[in-house]
């Protein structure tokens, strides 16, 4: 299998905080956070270089609004694909979201998620446990790294794989049976 997992990049840390800037800017009025999760916002992590991007927001009633905002950047809706409370939004090209300079993007994965959403919660929660645990950081990169030599591994196999450690890992933080099994259907 092609290697699609890359050492910790510092750039991703920057082009977040490009991306969040340009975010901002076009959602201002509205009650929203930005935050970067997933691999590639944790230092010393193997990452696909794609980075995950959540926006989050109090009130379902602005997703509309937001969508409306975010296909005016080049943003395409995909709806929430299954996981409540997560909007998932892809850039139409490499130059989304559409800016003056027509600067060449990172690929990333945007979604608006409600502030009370299970997929927020487990994105907030994995991220920080393994922000805060460098041997936790250590086991999940030499996971990916070994999923990946793994012969016949496609992406859509490594991600199911993955999902035992990260449901072990939100066991500790105290979800609940219910929202584990919740999480781990979603990565299936």
């Amino acid at each position: 299998m092609t290697n699609f997992i890359k050492p910790h990049n510092e750039q991703w840390k920057t082009e977040f905080k490009d991306l969040k800037t340009i975010l901002l800017e076009a959602l201002k009025g509205f009650d929203l956070d930005i935050q970067h999760v997933g691999s590639t916002a944790i230092p010393g992590l193997s990452a696909k270089p794609i980075l995950d991007i959540d926006i989050i927001i109090n009130n379902k009633k602005s997703i509309g609004e937001i969508s409306s905002s975010l296909e005016k950047m080049g943003y395409i809706p995909k709806g929430e694909q299954g996981i409540p409370g997560r909007f998932a939004f892809r850039q139409s090209n490499d130059r989304t979201p559409e800016t003056n300079n027509n600067k060449q993007w990172q690929q990333h994965h945007l979604y608006v998620c409600l502030a009370d959403s299970l997929a927020l919660k487990n994105h907030l929660l994995f991220r920080d446990a393994l922000l805060k645990d460098k041997k936790l950081v250590e086991q999940y990169s030499t996971l990916k790294t070994n999923l990946i030599k793994e012969k016949g591994m496609t992406r859509t196999k490594y991600a199911a794989q993955k999902t035992n450690f990260i449901v072990a890992v939100l066991s500790t933080l105290g979800l609940t049976e219910a929202e584990l099994s919740q999480i781990e259907h979603a990565n299936l």
